[in-house]
């Protein structure tokens, strides 16, 4: 950059111009690398709920099929009643796509097998 470009941005910017990030850096107060940090963390939270959540549907996937397997083999009426409930349930959310609360049906049906 030449010097009469360097002395407008330094007029324009009230600060002596400097050409290294580094050094440009150090006049705003650590300002750049919050802005930095800033951009990045939205970024990493998305990527990690996006994983959450697909451990999640794979998961009351899995947990629908084991409530149809048990579903074919023989327990108690109450028990029975519970994995139906769950299945019911959990097939409700699988269509609405609320991977939480169909967990928390295979959860109910866990817990009447362990009865």
């Amino acid at each position: 950059m030449n010097d009469r470009r360097q002395a407008h941005v330094a007029e324009l910017t009230g600060r002596p111009f400097r050409a290294w990030p580094a050094e440009q850096a150090k006049d705003n107060g650590g300002e750049d690398m919050l802005r930095s940090v800033l951009l990045v963390a939205p970024a990493v939270v998305m990527i990690t709920a996006t994983a959450v959540l697909a451990d999640s549907k794979s998961d009351c996937q899995k947990g629908l099929e084991m409530i149809k397997a048990e579903l074919k083999k023989k327990h108690p009426a109450p028990v029975m009643a519970t994995l139906r409930k769950a299945l019911s349930g959990a097939e409700t959310e699988v269509g609405e796509e609320d991977w939480p609360e169909c967990m928390d049906y295979i959860k109910t049906a866990r817990a009447a097998l362990k009865q």
